[in-house]
């Protein structure tokens, strides 16, 4: 059984995802940011096109910092259910070859820009707002569409996240 956990007072926890359309290639992103009551700070969704969904990941890790560096944020802890994002991130160096070394490193230098910063992976039961931002940017016209507010629709997962409602991780046994 898992729950999103808010973060401690003081600090402003970014949750974000990446989602990609086996079918047609298309990919997107979303994110928010929550208070330590688990209070919507802003958020966002964005139809990025087609491509990868590592590249889908890092581009929500990307307007999602954007998006605490534009509401300034000091404290801030970064949940994603991308264990290789965050892994590319982590990772002192990232070969300059790899696809998406220009991104990482984008998002790496304006990690730099908060007082204190923590990226953790995260299980997807933990991150059902930012994957349903994810999953909604497909519906979008292409491009970055900041939210103010939270979307109507959203409102029960943010109320099962302030909750503590736990949804149960499903693994296979073989």
């Amino acid at each position: 059984m898992l729950a999103w956990i808010p973060p401690v007072l003081g600090v402003v926890k970014l949750n974000v995802d990446g989602s990609r359309k086996d079918s047609t290639g298309a990919i997107g992103a979303g994110g928010v940011l929550r208070d330590h009551l688990g209070q919507w700070l802003g958020g966002f969704a964005v139809n990025l096109g087609k491509g990868k969904i590592l590249e889908a990941e890092l581009w929500g890790l990307f307007f999602g910092l954007k998006l605490a560096v534009e509401k300034q944020v000091d404290d801030v802890v970064i949940e994603m259910d991308s264990a290789i994002a965050v892994k590319l991130i982590q990772n002192a160096e990232v070969d300059n070859f790899h696809p998406t070394a220009g991104l990482v490193s984008n998002c790496k230098r304006i990690m730099n820009q908060f007082r204190r910063v923590d990226i953790q992976h995260i299980y997807r039961e933990r991150n059902s707002v930012a994957d349903g931002l994810a999953t909604w940017s497909h519906n979008l016209d292409m491009g970055y569409w900041y939210l103010d507010d939270s979307p109507v629709w959203i409102g029960n997962l943010l109320t099962d996240d302030s909750l503590g409602v736990a949804k149960t991780r499903l693994i296979n046994v073989v």
